[in-house]
């Protein structure tokens, strides 16, 4: 409505109103300053919430339950319940305002905003008010930064651990107590930073190599599943897989089956699964492994979270350093490729059937049925002040299909300098006839060496990803009687591991993004 305003002398004015919002030109693009190690808190508090939502909220409301347990069940509700309004909080979607004022030799020099006041241009503009979701990119830290944080930690925790070395040597049991009482407080807090820094290391080193500019908002979606799929993990380790066991099998026997059998099977399946919710946005093998990698990644920070509490409560500072050691350049990455590789699988898939584009469609299809059936009943879903149904745009299964997904817009912007960061892609070499020298050529080599590509099938991918799994695993159970043994063959299965990851990776970033 028109506003009218009096002035001291009695004048009346009458104030424009401002313009409507309107729907976002396709072409806009925007900006964001760069604050990579926001994303680094965010996680870290979606981690921990989701970490006490799975292990003492869901999962002792099953234990209470199946052992009839009212206290326990009780708990476990109370733990399920306290982390939700956190974890909304921290991912509910955020809406952007943007005002754009284009100039026009028809429009204007003043244009009234709804807050109050106006925008004054010093030439004729046309001015747009839209609403848009956040879809800004993904910002990560360097890798300098993540992997230095990462050595410090390792640094840190050597450095609290020769206090207890020398206090065992002592032989002198109420000296080693009062040592581990005295850094136990010091340790812990480190060990709530040293399980998630190298998740996010690789989380860096993959988006990285990979070179997929990626929403911000999809990153963290993808890593969320990788920490959901933790819970029926859980339950399938913890109480279906000892149940089908023979009675009579010592406590030892069980968890080395579960190892070898149960966590293989059944994480690799239910992280499989996870990556398969984003069906609709995976159209090509290396977007797949994308995914999966990130899928995986999630999944290790709940499991890397119970490892390193576990070891830092009996182990003190000695066990924090050798958990963070091995699981950050072993365990991590190794969920992350096993997942990835199954992502690879799906993105083939899709790739060749257009899958993404058929889920699509479902989707679409069920959304615009659910308005329909709910208006029918009569209820206004959609506002519009009658019960017609879904009124916007149907497109047809053709449209759909032929519709290309529009990449991310946005632009981050250095906050010191003020200049544009590019978002990590593949660059683009120019091939010249001009002497190439030793320099150049060592720049060249970086994009040389093997290149493996896993299998085109999605189930010999996944299969691959299980008999990977089980091999890590049941190697570490077969070595594990001696400690000389069983630290030269995680040795040998780390440095294996990362060659294969390095030669994956590149394999994966040689396949064209679209």
């Amino acid at each position: 409505m028109s506003r009218i305003v009096t002035d001291a002398t009695g004048k009346r004015y009458l104030l424009e109103d401002p313009v409507p919002l309107t729907q976002a030109p396709g072409n806009i693009q925007l900006a964001t300053k760069s604050k990579p190690w926001k994303n680094y808190w965010r996680m870290l508090g979606t981690v921990i919430l989701a970490f006490i939502l799975i292990l003492f909220g869901l999962t002792f409301v099953i234990d209470g339950l199946i052992n009839r347990n009212l206290v326990i069940t009780g708990l476990g509700a109370i733990c399920s319940l306290i982390p939700l309004p956190f974890l909304f909080m921290l991912h509910r979607p955020k809406l952007v305002h943007v005002r754009m004022a284009t100039p026009d030799p028809s429009g204007k020099n003043h244009h009234p905003l709804p807050e109050g006041g106006s925008l004054k241009t010093p030439q004729r503009t046309i001015f747009q008010r839209f609403v848009i979701p956040d879809d800004s990119v993904i910002d990560m830290p360097p890798l300098g930064q993540v992997w230095g944080a990462f050595v410090g930690t390792l640094v840190i925790g050597v450095i609290f651990s020769i206090p207890l070395i020398l206090s065992f040597a002592s032989g002198d049991e109420d000296f080693v107590f009062t040592v581990y009482f005295l850094s136990f407080i010091p340790v812990l807090l480190l060990s709530i930073a040293a399980f998630s820094i190298p998740v996010f290391a690789w989380w860096a080193t993959s988006s990285k190599i990979i070179g997929l500019p990626t929403r911000r908002r999809d990153a963290e979606s993808w890593m969320i599943a990788g920490m959901a799929s933790a819970f029926p993990a859980v339950i399938v380790n913890s109480f279906i897989f000892p149940f089908i066991l023979p009675s009579g099998l010592s406590e030892s026997t069980v968890m080395d089956l579960g190892a070898v059998i149960s966590a293989p099977v059944g994480e690799e399946i239910f992280k499989f699964l996870a990556v398969c919710l984003f069906l609709p946005s995976i159209k090509n093998a290396r977007k797949g492994f994308q995914i999966g990698f990130t899928v995986g990644l999630g999944f290790a920070l709940i499991e890397n979270l119970m490892y390193i509490l576990s070891s830092t409560i009996f182990g003190g500072a000695i066990g924090l350093t050798l958990t963070t050691l091995v699981r950050g350049i072993g365990s991590i990455p190794l969920h992350g490729l096993l997942t990835g590789i199954s992502g690879f699988g799906i993105g083939y898939f899709s790739q060749d059937t257009d899958a993404d584009k058929r889920m699509k469609w479902l989707i679409n299809r069920f959304t615009i049925n659910s308005v329909d059936f709910a208006e029918n009943l009569g209820f206004d879903i959609d506002g519009d002040g009658d019960y017609s149904g879904f009124d916007e745009f149907r497109p047809t299964f053709e449209e759909i299909m032929a519709k290309d997904e529009v990449e991310s817009n946005w632009k981050l912007i250095d906050t010191k300098t003020g200049n544009p960061i590019d978002a990590a892609g593949v660059e683009v070499i120019e091939v010249s006839d001009a002497l190439v020298t030793s320099w150049d050529a060592a720049n060249l080599r970086k994009e040389d060496g093997f290149r493996i590509v896993p299998p085109k099938n999605v189930l010999a991918c996944l299969g691959i990803a299980i008999g990977g799994h089980a091999f890590w695993n049941g190697t570490s159970v077969m070595m594990s009687d001696s400690v000389i043994i069983s630290l030269g063959s995680t040795t040998i299965l780390i440095v294996v591991l990362l060659i294969l990851a390095r030669g994956i990776l590149k394999g994966v970033r040689s396949l064209p993004a679209a």
